[in-house]
C-alpha cells in the first residue's frame, strides 16, 4: 500500500515524541517538558565539541586556544534561545540566533530578571548565613581563565565536581530510559515481518531494560549524590524565602563572571557545556527504525494539544536561506510504496554554570513594570500554553547520526526539490538536513547525502530538536509577603 511522505512523517514525529516524553510506570512522562522540533536539524561534526570535553583554555598552544574558545562561542550562541511552544526552531530562526539577530536570548532575559527583581529581605542569622554559603560552595567552584587578547586572567564560575557528578548520572539515567522507550515503541508500533525482531526484543529483554532504568536511578543516587544536591537546593529555596538579597548578589557575581569574550568583533558569550563532554565519540547510542507499514499501526499518542510543533507537517520539505515550501511536483502527499528510516540517536544535558532556575521558580521574588522590566509580559503566566517573555529553557539536546532512509521513489522526490532550491541551499526533510554545509564550522566542510538511487545515506551528526523545561508562574510571589520586604 502507498503511503505520502506526510503520513510518514507524522508517524515519526508521534513515535519520536513518545520516545523522549516517556509514557509509562518505568519512565513516566513529564509534565514540566516539552519538545522543540528544528525544522530542519543543526549539523556538527564530533571535534566540534572538543571544548566540551576538554575545557576552554587547555589548549597544547594559543592556536588549539582559539579552537576551543570558537567552539564554545558557536554552541553557546546556538542554543541561547527561549524555546516557543508554539512552533519549531525553524530555518530563520536558527540563523536568527547564530548571527546575533534581535530577539530574545535566554541569557539576556534572564541577566534582566537577575537585575531588576525585587527580592525578599529578612536579616539571617550568621549561622544560617554561614550554612547557605557552604551550600552554594557545594555546588559551584570557580577557576581562573586567561583572555587570549589582552592576557588578562579572570575566574569563571563551574559546576563543582559534586554537581558534574550529580549531572553525569542523571545523564546516564536519561540514556537508559531513552532506549527503553525506544525498545517499547518499536515493540508497540510492529507491525508485518519487519516488526518481528522487535517484538521478539521486547518480549524477552523488556525486564532487562527496566533493570537498567533502575539501576541507572539508583547509581544517580548513591553515586551521583541525587539526594545530597536536592538537599542542598532544598535548604538554599527555604532559606532565601527569608531573605534572597545575598543569594541574588551571589547569581548577579556567578553570571558576570560567566561571559567570555570570544575572538570575533563583539563575540560576548555565556559559558555554555554539554554533559558528558565526549557524548560524540563515545558508545552508548541508541538505535532507531522505523519502516512503510508503522504507518497503520495503532499505539495511543502521550502528545499534548499544544506540544511544539505538534502540527507541523513532517513530511514538508525545507532549505535554509528563508526557502521553506514544497515542491509542486513532490509535496507532502506525495506517494512512496516503500520507505525505511533509521539512525543512532541520544540525548546531552545543557550544561549552564551562570543559570539557576532555582531562583527562577522561587517565590520570594518580583519584577514591577516601569522599574528596569519594560516587557508587556511576565516571564510566565504558568498557564498550559504558557505565554510571557521567558516561558521555559532548553534542558536536552537530541542528537542524531549515520541517517538512512531507503525508498527509490522518496530519494527520487529529494533529489528534484534539493536540485530546485539551489547547490549552496541546506536542504531537509522533517527535522533532518539531508544536504548542506556546517555553517558554525571553520573547516568549511559540508554535510551531504549520498545516494544510491534507491536509498539516501547522511552520515554526518546532528541536533533534531530540544527537550525544555516547562517554568510555572514566574514570578510568583508568596502570599504574606509585604511589598515593603521587597528590594
Amino acid at each position: 500500500m502507498a503511503y505520502t511522505i506526510g503520513d510518514l512523517g507524522g508517524t515519526f514525529r508521534d513515535q519520536m515524541y513518545r520516545i523522549l516524553a516517556g509514557g509509562d510506570m518505568t519512565v513516566p512522562p513529564s509534565k514540566d517538558a516539552f519538545i522543540t522540533w528544528c525544522m530542519p536539524g543543526l549539523p556538527y561534526q564530533a571535534a566540534d565539541f572538543t571544548f566540551a570535553a576538554q575545557g576552554i583554555g587547555t589548549g597544547a598552544n594559543a592556536n588549539e586556544d582559539k579552537l576551543l574558545l570558537q567552539q564554545a562561542f558557536n554552541f553557546a550562541s546556538l542554543v541561547d534561545f527561549i524555546p516557543d511552544v508554539k512552533s519549531a526552531y525553524s530555518s530563520d530562526r536558527q540563523d536568527g540566533v547564530w548571527r546575533n539577530a534581535s530577539g530574545a536570548r535566554l541569557s539576556e532575559i534572564y541577566g534582566q530578571i537577575l537585575k531588576f527583581s525585587k527580592v525578599v529581605h529578612y536579616d539571617l542569622t550568621d549561622a544560617q548565613k554561614a550554612r547557605l554559603e557552604k551550600f552554594r560552595a557545594l555546588l559551584r567552584t570557580t577557576r581562573t581563565v586567561k583572555n587570549l587578547v589582552t592576557d588578562e586572567e579572570k575566574e569563571v564560575t563551574e559546576d563543582s565536581q559534586l554537581l558534574k557528578a550529580y549531572k553525569s548520572y542523571m545523564q546516564l539515567y536519561y540514556m537508559a530510559a531513552l532506549n527503553y522507550n525506544a525498545k517499547r515503541i518499536a515493540a508497540q508500533a510492529a507491525v508485518g515481518e519487519p516488526g518481528k525482531l522487535a517484538v521478539a526484543d521486547w518480549s524477552n529483554n523488556a525486564e532487562i531494560y527496566r533493570l537498567l532504568v533502575s539501576s541507572a536511578m539508583d547509581d544517580w543516587t548513591s553515586s551521583g549524590y541525587r539526594n545530597e544536591v536536592d538537599e542542598v537546593n532544598a535548604y538554599i529555596s527555604q532559606t532565601t524565602e527569608k531573605s534572597m538579597l545575598l543569594w541574588k548578589q551571589n547569581l548577579e557575581r556567578y553570571y558576570n563572571e560567566a561571559i567570555v569574550n570570544a575572538l570575533g568583533p563583539g563575540q560576548r558569550f555565556a559559558y555554555t557545556t554539554v554533559v558528558p563532554g565526549n557524548f560524540a565519540t563515545s558508545p552508548g547510542w541508541t538505535n532507531y527504525h522505523m519502516y512503510h507499514q508503522m504507518v497503520d499501526s495503532s499505539t495511543a499518542s502521550s502528545q499534548t494539544n499544544w506540544s511544539a510543533g505538534a502540527g507541523l507537517g513532517w513530511g514538508l520539505w525545507s532549505a535554509s536561506g528563508g526557502v521553506t515550501s514544497s515542491s509542486s511536483n513532490y509535496s507532502q502527499d506525495f506517494h512512496v510504496d516503500d520507505f525505511s528510516l533509521s539512525f543512532s540517536m541520544t540525548q546531552v544535558q545543557i550544561v549552564r554554570p551562570w543559570f539557576y532556575p532555582e531562583f527562577l521558580e522561587n517565590r520570594g521574588w518580583t519584577l514591577r513594570k516601569g522599574e528596569g522590566w519594560n516587557y508587556d509580559e511576565m516571564p510566565s503566566d504558568g498557564a498550559r500554553p504558557p505565554s510571557g517573555r521567558f516561558i521555559g529553557y532548553p534542558l536536552q539536546a537530541l542528537f542524531v547520526k549515520d541517517v538512512t532512509i531507503r525508498s527509490s521513489q522518496f530519494t527520487q522526490a529529494f533529489t528534484a526539490y534539493a536540485n530546485s532550491v539551489g547547490a549552496n541551499a541546506s536542504v531537509g526533510w522533517g527535522p533532518f538536513v539531508l544536504k548542506g554545509s556546517y555553517s558554525h564550522s571553520e573547516s568549511g566542510n559540508h554535510f551531504h547525502s549520498e545516494s544510491d538511487g534507491a536509498g539516501i545515506t547522511v552520515p554526518g551528526m546532528q541536533i533534531i530538536g530540544f527537550v525544555n523545561h516547562l517554568l510555572g508562574k514566574t514570578p510568583n510571589l508568596l502570599d504574606g509577603i509585604d511589598e515593603d520586604d521587597l528590594v
